[in-house]
């Protein structure tokens, strides 16, 4: 098994800390958040040593490799940190807040002869998986266009304040969300991106990041897509796949298939163990197996097609 240790215990740090409980391949050694009380909880719950500290972890425990989860500003740092460290790192996406950030830590991860995963998610979640290979099976037809649509309450006080702070954050709801549409995308039709238009603004007052965005991707295979975020209120949450003998529709974890004008589900098995299989994967990548694990170049391509969207 390697020994892992989880820095960052927020919310996905949390879903790491179970799924690791139940893999096979990873065992955790330690856990690490800044917020000492939080640390100790979750040290406590899963009998391992806490940090406040993840400069410690190296030296004080036997881990191997780190996840970390912290606010995106702060991935450079950590990442170059461990690297040299000689530990392996997954990163929760979006790898950096810019594509010079992303460069330098592949030129680290070059250097320490580790490995860099970027905690990229689509691919391992089982809609999607059924999605892309109903899509290659011919059934819909040749993809051609691909809409999404994405609206939440962003700006609840739920969400932690380094969301909204464009330094710590590299900005709002495009950044956040739309490193899943193009990761999803890029998985689903295997296709890059060749062209860009989009729009970003805020209708909130107070904010420096964007509360919304409209894009429109031109993708390679003759397909395109387009992508609409709101930040302002919740109104729902769905991706559909038009082909040119009938269309794919992704909702609340459901896909359903339109045929001659009408739509029936063909898939809706409860998923729960998405954050495990990806887990499982990187252990993969450790071990020098085939896998599925999105590396250090993949990520900066996600943050390259964020910087064309956050420049038109």
């Amino acid at each position: 098994m390697i020994n892992v240790a989880v820095i960052g215990t927020g919310i996905i740090g949390q879903e790491h800390l179970k799924a690791i409980k139940n893999s096979t391949e990873l065992c955790l050694v330690a856990v690490c958040d800044k917020n000492g009380e939080r640390a100790r909880a979750y040290g406590e719950e899963y009998g391992v040593p806490y940090f406040t500290d993840y400069k410690e972890i190296p030296s004080k425990t036997g881990a191997e490799a780190v996840i970390i989860n912290l606010p995106h500003g702060l991935h450079l740092e950590s990442t170059l940190y461990f690297l040299d460290a000689g530990l392996h790192v997954f990163l929760e996406k979006p790898m950096a807040n810019s594509l010079s950030e992303c460069k330098k830590m592949i030129e680290a991860e070059k250097k320490s002869g580790k490995c860099l995963a970027i905690g990229h998610i689509q691919r391992f979640f089982c809609a999607n998986r059924f999605i892309k290979e109903y899509i290659a099976s011919g059934k819909i037809g040749k993809l051609f266009a691909i809409n999404e649509l994405r609206s939440i309450n962003y700006f609840s006080h739920e969400r932690p304040s380094w969301f909204l702070d464009k330094k710590m954050a590299g900005g709002g709801i495009v950044m956040n969300y739309g490193a899943h549409a193009i990761d999803k995308f890029f998985y689903i039709t295997g296709e890059k991106i060749l062209d860009v238009y989009s729009s970003c603004g805020n209708h909130l007052a107070g904010y420096h990041v964007e509360g919304h965005s409209q894009f429109f991707l031109k993708l390679s295979g003759e397909i395109s897509a387009t992508v609409t975020f709101s930040g302002y209120s919740s109104v729902g949450y769905e991706t559909t796949y038009i082909g040119t003998k009938g269309a794919l529709k992704l909702s609340g974890g459901k896909v359903s298939l339109c045929e001659n004008g009408e739509w029936r589900e063909v898939f809706g098995d409860k998923d729960s163990d998405y954050i495990l299989r990806e887990l499982d994967e990187f252990a993969k990548l450790l071990q020098g197996e085939e896998n599925e694990m999105p590396d250090a170049e993949y990520g900066m391509e996600i943050i390259a097609a964020i910087e064309r969207i956050y420049a038109n």
